[in-house]
């Protein structure tokens, strides 16, 4: 495994060269071996980004093959395919990210130090010598779209009736369980971060309307599960061998990866490190930094009249000017803010996770107080400003129906009349009557009701 490492390392060096920003990205994730994986594959799990790739494959390569792979997979990470670009829907995976691979491919030119992988025996119809990756030209797909125009034109070239999976036999998750897969976007990476567990993808839903994954629970079915494509139908003809039967086993929206990449991505076009990549590569990646609706900066330009940019002193710290004994000073709140999360089950953990990065930062200016609400609001056990608790510690409770009513009687008992709600908007109208006096924000995701809302509505897209 020492070796595996050295040359693992040494391939990295050759980013610097090759693609700088590739470099700055692999350098701050974790990396682990697993021999479970087929290839190489990319996850975002529990706010870190995690790389795992099989030491066989890895050195199976030549060194100008490591690096094309290298910076394939980074670029998952660069263009968000890992994070808020997938669907989530995972009998989609498959095809999700062959188009993935597709825009990916065509944006790494090969040149002398980067050379696209290839076939080093014979694997059902694919022969030695044959290129590994997937390619826009094997589906006659001209190159430079976006995973999305080419996810498009897979669906009208390959209708999901037309394609065919081979099922096997798994056991469906009743309660704690192993395997599980996280945002990978290549690769079946596990759960277990030493390749203790195996992924596997869903063939059929649970009773809760929502793909099983294979693992070890308290409650074990037998169920199907996707286990390959089949030769059979024409998308596997092409894509078998060529992209693992495991990519993309779970969809997992982290809202602070996609920032920390996009700080990645402005120190590369501050610095200028983008190396051998090629114009197109580098505009797609600008572009996937851009976000279609920065719903965030209208709900804290709705919430301004709430805020009072004043100071007044502090003895929480010196004047950075004088020094002491000058206090400094802190700005000034008008009154808290009373901010009510859906979670009845009709807001997805992803939308509640972006919802949160927004309140914390206007957390920064004023004083927030954060409730969770379906049918009733839950209450914490104390009021204690979310300036001044870790988001780790917020705890939703929940998800039953959903009404609108309790949150109003609730925030004139707490004497708020600033209000933040976020709901799809599936509930009972409520009148002017209700809100009167009181300054209210509805924050609905999308697809989500706007009708019935009086106060300010902002769309999450």
């Amino acid at each position: 495994m020492a070796d595996v490492e050295k040359i693992f390392k040494g391939t990295l060096c050759r980013l610097v060269c090759y693609s700088p920003v590739s470099f700055n990205l692999l350098v701050g994730m974790h990396i682990v071996q697993n021999e479970h994986m087929e290839t190489m594959g990319v996850c975002v799990k529990n706010g870190r980004i995690t790389l795992m790739y099989n030491p066989k494959f890895f050195v199976s390569l030549n060194e100008d093959e490591r690096t094309f792979v290298l910076i394939h997979e980074m670029m998952h990470v660069l263009l968000h395919h890992c994070t808020h670009r997938m669907s989530g829907d995972r009998t989609r995976a498959y095809k999700e990210n062959v188009a993935m691979d597709l825009a990916i491919n065509c944006m790494i030119r090969e040149e002398a130090g980067i050379a696209i992988p290839r076939f080093k025996e014979d694997m059902g119809e694919k022969k030695k010598g044959d290129i590994q990756c997937l390619l826009p030209s094997m589906f006659k797909f001209p190159e430079n779209l976006s995973f999305e125009q080419y996810l498009a034109m897979l669906d009208k070239k390959f209708p999901d009736i037309k394609i065919k999976f081979v099922f096997g036999k798994g056991k469906q998750q009743g309660g704690s369980g192993q395997g599980d897969v996280d945002g990978s976007a290549d690769g079946d990476s596990s759960d277990q971060e030493d390749g203790s567990g195996k992924g596997g993808k869903p063939g059929n839903k649970d009773k809760n309307g929502k793909n099983g994954k294979k693992g070890k629970g308290d409650n074990d079915e037998d169920y199907d599960v996707i286990v390959d494509i089949s030769e059979d139908c024409p998308l596997g003809k092409i894509t078998k061998h060529r992209i693992d039967s495991m990519h993309g086993e779970n969809y997992d929206e982290d809202a602070f990866i996609d920032d920390y990449v996009r700080n990645v991505v402005e120190q590369a076009v501050r610095n200028q490190q983008w190396g051998h990549l090629g114009a197109c590569a580098i505009e797609m990646i600008k572009k996937a930094q851009e976000q279609p609706l920065n719903w965030g900066d209208i709900l804290r330009l709705k919430m301004g009249p709430f805020i009072c940019f004043a100071k007044e002193p502090t003895r929480r710290r010196w004047n950075k000017h004088y020094g002491k004994p000058f206090l400094g000073t802190t700005t000034k709140s008008v009154e808290p803010v009373a901010v009510y999360a859906d979670t009845s089950g009709s807001v997805a953990s992803a939308d509640l996770s972006r919802f949160i990065v927004e309140i914390e930062r206007i957390a920064y200016y004023t004083g927030v107080y954060l409730w969770s609400f379906d049918t009733n609001v839950k209450d914490p056990e104390k009021d204690e400003l979310f300036s001044r608790c870790a988001i780790e510690s917020i705890e939703f409770k929940g998800r039953g129906g959903t009404s609108f009513s309790p949150i109003f009687e609730h925030v004139r008992s707490k004497n708020i009349s600033q209000v933040v709600i976020l709901t799809d908007g599936f509930a009972e109208e409520i009148d002017k009557s209700q809100t009167e006096g009181l300054e209210v924000i509805w924050v609905i995701i999308k697809g989500g009701n706007t009708n019935g809302k009086p106060g300010t509505v902002v769309e999450m897209n």
